[in-house]
């Protein structure tokens, strides 16, 4: 009984220690040919984007999480008070917004710009702008 034990807590701290990672959905036109989103990791937070003759990569960048409470307020505190308790306590994550803004640069000094936003359970997108001016759609899987 020890050892199943033992074991289910060596999943959970192997699980935990790997942060979400995504991986990069080729749009149309941009010139992004893979790349990967690793984020929940703090410092160790990473951005790579990899065109044919270049590899752009950010790291340490910060992952903003916000939840609207005055709006969420608004709608449940009266109608559905349970709801609101959950959600103003932190337990219901179902509103929550992330959000990275970030430089990821080349080995040669080339940079994008790339603003990223997702909602708890659904995939990161955005855009991310070349220093010529032209923007990209990105998506991560």
């Amino acid at each position: 009984m020890k050892t199943f034990y033992l074991g289910i807590l060596a999943i959970l701290w192997l699980t935990g220690c790997a942060g979400p990672t995504h991986l990069l959905v080729k749009e149309g036109s941009a010139p992004f040919v893979t790349g990967e989103l690793v984020h929940d990791r703090g410092e160790d937070n990473l951005l790579v984007l990899e065109a044919p003759d270049r590899r752009y990569e950010a790291r340490g960048f910060v992952v903003d999480r916000q939840t609207n409470l005055a709006e969420l307020r608004k709608r449940y505190h009266g109608s559905n008070p349970k709801h609101w308790n959950r959600i103003f306590s932190g337990q219901d994550t179902d509103h929550v917004v992330y959000s990275v803004e970030t430089t990821a640069k080349s080995a040669d000094g080339h940079e994008v710009a790339c603003r990223l936003m997702w909602k708890f359970g659904v995939k990161p997108a955005g855009v991310c702008k070349e220093q010529a001016g032209a923007a990209f759609p990105v998506h991560f899987d």
